[in-house]
């Protein structure tokens, strides 16, 4: 089975390949973490500064040639359900980890999920009140948080960027060598 095949089995409307390095971090994202809108800056072990600089992004992304994009959508009311926004989000993120495992089991290794916004595993992440995190097997960066521009990534892929109000779409990537 091919992972795109796997993907769609998942719930993944999207899954394409691409070479990893379109991803480039950009000062200006990250500009949008230190400004700290959505209060996870220093907050979350997957969002800065704990996921590093951008040049240790940068050195890190050097390592991997191939990466398939990945977007899960779910029709609700984006404004008025949050926690159905929230719900959402852990079902990608476990998405993820699960096309991972599919990976590495055709024998990919060294694979790095990224997810779709922040890391919710937990109620609070442990790096609020300074405790490991619970789940390191499990917590994952966003491209957002490795500085990637994800809707200028979407546009260069042809895919649609735009945010609609009667449906939550998240993206997320797998990066290999």
């Amino acid at each position: 089975m091919r992972v795109a095949e796997f993907a769609n089995q998942l719930g993944l409307e999207t899954c394409l390949e691409f070479r990893a390095e379109i991803l480039t971090p950009e000062e200006r994202i990250r500009a949008f973490c230190l400004e700290n809108k959505c209060g996870n800056y220093g907050a979350n072990y997957m969002c800065p500064p704990h996921v590093g600089s951008l040049q240790q992004i940068r050195d890190k992304l050097k390592k991997y040639q191939r990466g398939v994009l990945l977007r899960y959508s779910k029709p609700l009311d984006v404004r008025g359900d949050r926690e159905g926004v929230l719900q959402t989000r852990v079902d990608f993120h476990n998405k993820i980890i699960q096309v991972e495992e599919f990976l590495t089991g055709m024998g990919i290794h060294q694979v790095w999920g990224m997810i779709g916004g922040s890391c919710g595993l937990c109620d609070v992440c442990g790096a609020k009140e300074g405790s490991p995190c619970p789940y390191p097997d499990k917590a994952r960066p966003s491209l957002e948080a490795i500085a990637v521009d994800v809707l200028a990534l979407l546009d260069k892929l042809g895919l649609d960027s735009g945010f609609h109000a009667d449906r939550i779409t998240w993206t997320g990537c797998i990066i290999f060598p």
